[in-house]
């Protein structure tokens, strides 16, 4: 054989590497697109599970806003020691609320979140919740009959929209 001839040959082969044929490429970008979509799956869950945490926190806070706000107040009016769940005549706003039971109906359903001030909220964090309160009076087995109207349970609702995010509820006793 002669010298050139084997380099010849290996520059035929040298020239002749296997490469990827166009379906091994379109095989290749498929199954490299498939692992990373399900690995930022798990990503994206966590985002949305961080969003919905923050979101409950939130209402968490207002909601103990407003019950520490509702707690502030006296058991009964002033004047009286009758209790009147719901705002006397003349309490037409929060701010005017003199007792516990006056906050009894009480919602921010149409107004949105609104401060003890009775000015709306603007945080646009907190846009689409807002609050509902419920006061009851209530008694318990063996209670001696000068005790009624003694224990009043108050419940402080947070939503978001139409879903009921939190539920705070505390137990008002009476002052004397």
């Amino acid at each position: 054989m002669m010298p050139g001839y084997n380099q010849q040959l290996r520059r035929r082969r040298a020239r002749r590497r296997p490469a990827f044929s166009l379906a091994e490429a379109l095989i290749a970008s498929t199954i490299l697109a498939i692992v990373t979509a399900s690995a930022s799956l798990p990503f994206a869950a966590g985002v949305q599970q961080a969003n919905e945490a923050a979101r409950l926190e939130q209402a968490v806070a207002q909601g103990q806003a407003l019950m520490e706000e509702v707690m502030g107040r006296p058991f009964f009016e002033p004047s009286s020691r009758t209790p009147a769940p719901g705002p006397d005549s003349g309490e037409t706003t929060r701010e005017l609320f003199d007792n516990i039971d006056d906050f009894n109906g009480y919602t921010e359903s149409v107004t949105g979140l609104r401060n003890y001030l009775n000015q709306p909220i603007t945080d646009s964090a907190l846009a689409g919740l807002w609050r509902s309160v419920t006061v009851q009076y209530v008694s318990f087995a063996g209670q001696a009959a000068l005790d009624a109207n003694a224990y009043a349970i108050v419940a402080v609702n947070v939503w978001d929209g139409n879903a009921l995010l939190v539920r705070l509820v505390r137990l008002a006793s009476r002052e004397d």
